[in-house]
């Protein structure tokens, strides 16, 4: 009868769950407002083109409550990350493994109630694929996250004669790749999603210079960043979560003119 079986390393345990909050956590990205800018111009010259085809269908989501719903998620999101790093950072040797996996369900609920939340708004053309992304996005996440636990389940029961260690260890790079560019992808569709507040109507000088939004509905959009991120909308170096709510406050603090505001 063989055995016993040789212990998994704790330097294996750390390294694996060390990759899996680095990269829930860790990701710095410069804020990246300038860098997809020219998406909101995409945008507006397909708004342009679009048509009253979709007149008849169900009715569409307010813009206004599909950017309000979505700044919440982002919070929301953060808020499971930052408690998963301090109880990641504050927990013993031999918790690693169960505050990982304790953390990555959270995550997962979360990113569960936000796709149903999703799932009942509707954008019209030219952003009607905006919130399927999104969602698609999330599903993505969701399986990878369950990947990593499951991972982390087979190093928590301890070792057994079928399990190929080195090779669940090995598959952790390839699944904080993808969920980098999930995160990467979800922060470059920022600016997309500010988008759906201006109004597509040109003023005197052929520029879409006004929101569809009231200077009140504007201040609370941006009270409500502040109140959810603080000081870490300063930080020179952001998560991809709080860099997606830098580049919406920026956008934000641009010279839109409001809906109530008067026309030139």
């Amino acid at each position: 009868m063989p055995g016993p079986y040789p212990p998994v390393p704790a330097i294996v345990a750390w390294l694996l769950w060390g990759m899996l909050w680095n990269t829930l956590s860790d990701q710095k990205v410069e804020p990246t407002t300038m860098r997809v800018a020219s998406c909101i111009v995409l945008v507006f010259t397909l708004a342009v083109a679009a048509t009253s085809t979709f007149a008849a269908e169900k009715s569409e989501t307010s813009h206004l409550a599909f950017v309000t719903e979505y700044i919440r998620e982002l919070a929301a999101i953060e808020h499971v990350r930052a408690s998963a790093d301090k109880e990641l950072k504050q927990g013993k040797e031999n918790e690693v493994f169960s505050n990982a996996i304790h953390s990555s369900t959270l995550m997962q609920l979360e990113l569960r109630s936000q796709i149903n939340m999703l799932k009942d708004m509707r954008l019209k053309p030219p952003f009607d694929e905006l919130i399927p992304n999104i969602t698609g996005f999330y599903e993505h996440k969701i399986r990878l996250l369950q990947r990593m636990i499951d991972i982390g389940s087979a190093f928590l029961a301890g070792p057994k004669p079928d399990a190929d260690y080195g090779k669940l260890a090995a598959e952790m790079p390839k699944i904080r790749a993808e969920l980098e560019y999930i995160d990467r992808s979800l922060l470059d569709a920022t600016p997309l999603i500010f988008a759906t507040l201006i109004d597509p109507k040109s003023d005197s000088k052929n520029h879409a210079s006004h929101l569809i939004i009231t200077k009140a509905e504007r201040v609370k959009l941006i009270d409500d960043l502040n109140a959810a991120f603080g000081a870490k909308l300063d930080q020179k170096e952001q998560d991809s979560t709080v860099s997606a709510a830098s580049v919406l406050k920026a956008y934000f603090l641009k010279d839109y003119k409001c809906s109530d505001d008067p026309w030139e």
